[in-house]
């Protein structure tokens, strides 16, 4: 869903606006001052011995991926509710990111495509620098 929203929705075009871009999802970045990586579950369980079939819980599992390493780590009920705003935090981080990315992108195209006389102001001057001097007739 956020796939359609970010590519179909109108994108700046021109390199000042997409520079202006840039620095807000810049300021939006700093501006996130905690975080915690990964993703929090709810998690109930049955209890085997009893005959009860009432669910036990909720209990809280923090899970997510550092340097491409699964951590799992069980967070108490009361400590649960002072981390959800760390991880939105952190999928917020994540996604102005890929934003950063894209308008970085966009931008580092449009300069591409410049023609080659913006890109190099200075003149070319008609005499070819590396053909050796002339002697000179002393």
């Amino acid at each position: 869903m956020l796939y359609l929203y970010r590519y179909n929705t109108a994108m700046p075009t021109s390199l000042s606006q997409l520079e202006a871009r840039r620095e807000q999802i810049l300021q939006q970045i700093n501006a996130i001052d905690r975080l915690r990586r990964g993703s929090l579950s709810r998690q109930f369980f049955k209890k085997r011995r009893s005959h009860s079939k009432a669910p036990q819980g909720p209990y809280f599992v923090l899970q997510g991926y550092v340097q491409g390493r699964k951590f799992s780590q069980r967070v108490p009920a009361q400590q649960a509710a002072q981390l959800e705003p760390l991880v939105a935090n952190y999928k917020r981080f994540e996604e102005l990111a890929q934003e950063f990315v894209s308008v970085t992108d966009q931008i580092t195209r449009l300069v591409e495509a410049q023609p080659e006389a913006k890109k190099n102001s200075r003149r070319r001057s008609g005499r070819n620098d590396s053909a050796k001097p002339t002697p000179s007739s002393d």
